[in-house]
């Protein structure tokens, strides 16, 4: 910019000697453009993230940077580069950037803040710059960088910059490596009261064990027996079979346990209700989730989806993963009661998290009271509740979701 602001200055030689200091400040320039592409750092880098971050709570992760080179590395920066996602033009028109209605007219109607904000949004995560600290020759050093996802979902990263400076100070050389990874990003959960109980306790599960265990089965069985026509050849238990020379099978008794419906409602308009939604759904997830019970996540996707949890099946992460990538449905509500009511039987109880309510909703949660279910209603609402909420509903406003889950 010195250079720029001499040369204008400069341009009559006969009135001014300022074009002397804008070819001292060319010769810097160009001295400096020249040493970096003279001297560029022979390094590598490798990133290494966690396996989950959460939405909303700063992390940290590590950028191992190594000197393949002949001499000492110093002044490096390091900067990690996500991918950088534009907002659609659906997205822009019918999402608002927080206090936009702040702004003045002009911002509010050329849109650049909400442009950028969303932008933000897309891209997911917010990495700072961070200095690398002297690296000796053929030896390793670790930069921790800190993070904070804005969303939650797949975060994509796409490359690392090395930026070193030339003997000057005046400029920074950059070198890319392409390193792409992606972390999965959890909804945020709330904190869920320590004395809140669903209602319902064990149920018969038919089928016995073998229903309730999705990987293998299990080595505790009732009895043996002869085998019948129908047995599964999985439940042929082969030692005795050797030694009776004719097929003994394996009994196993039915069971009661505790198996406990989630289901949620992905149906809704506003991007802020959905979101907080889908946090709600995760932490009641993670409260109920444990190795004597079954936890069932109903919610419709592209199609109506369940992921079960506990006593052989997924763990609870797997359940949050699932709740990561949940998106808005197109599905009718009705897809929705059919799932529920389907798996209703083999329920002992059940939370329905839901982000509005309209006849279809309703019609889904009296068709679950009508099974003799004992369930819980919360409702995420942006402003305040519509009229005509029964009174075993529980209205949660979004903004305020952790102060309406402790008055549960």
């Amino acid at each position: 910019m010195g250079a720029v602001i001499c040369a204008a200055l400069g341009v009559d030689t006969d009135l001014t000697l300022i074009y002397q200091l804008f070819a001292l400040l060319l010769c810097l320039i160009v001295f400096s453009r020249l040493t970096l592409s003279l001297r560029r750092p022979r390094v590598s880098v490798k990133r290494r993230l966690p396996r989950y971050a959460t939405a909303g709570e700063p992390f940290e992760y590590y950028i191992e940077v190594a000197n393949e080179g002949d001499q000492l590395e110093n002044d490096l920066t390091l900067i990690d580069n996500p991918k950088v996602r534009a907002p659609t033009i659906e997205q822009f028109r019918s999402e608002r950037e927080p206090g936009e209605e702040t702004r003045n007219a002009y911002d509010r109607w050329l849109g650049f803040h909400r442009f950028m904000w969303l932008q933000r949004i897309n891209t997911g995560i917010a990495v700072k710059q961070q200095a690398v600290p002297e690296i000796v020759l053929k030896s390793r050093a670790s930069v921790k960088f800190e993070a904070l996802p804005l969303r939650r979902g797949v975060v994509q990263f796409t490359s690392i910059t090395v930026l070193h400076p030339d003997p000057l100070g005046l400029n920074y050389g950059i070198t890319n490596f392409a390193d792409a990874q992606q972390l999965l990003v959890l909804p945020r959960r709330y904190h869920i009261p320590a004395n809140f109980e669903l209602a319902g306790g064990r149920h018969f599960q038919p089928g016995g064990i073998n229903a309730t265990w999705s990987i293998g089965e299990s080595d505790e069985f009732v009895s043996l027996r002869d085998y019948r026509d129908g047995d599964s050849m999985r439940k042929i238990h082969w030692p005795s079979t050797a030694r009776r020379q004719k097929p003994v099978v394996k009994e196993y008794q039915d069971e009661y346990f505790v198996r406990q419906g989630l289901v949620l409602d992905t149906a809704s308009e506003h991007a802020d209700v959905l979101e907080e939604a889908v946090s709600v759904a995760a932490s009641f997830a993670l409260r109920l989730g444990n190795a004597d019970s079954m936890v069932d996540l109903l919610y419709l996707s592209r199609k109506p989806e369940i992921v079960t949890s506990g006593r052989g099946n997924t763990n609870v992460n797997h359940q949050l993963e699932a709740l990561a990538g949940a998106r808005r449905t197109n599905l009718p509500i009705g897809d929705l009661a059919e799932l529920a009511l389907r798996q209703a039987p083999l329920l002992s109880g059940c939370i329905v998290v839901l982000c509005d309510w309209c006849d279809e909703r309703k019609s889904l949660v009296e068709a679950l009271r009508n099974q003799g279910l004992p369930i819980r209603v919360l409702l995420v609402v942006r402003d305040g509740p519509p009229p005509g909420i029964p009174a075993y509903v529980h209205v949660l406003r979004a903004g305020n979701v952790a102060e309406g889950l402790m008055q549960l």
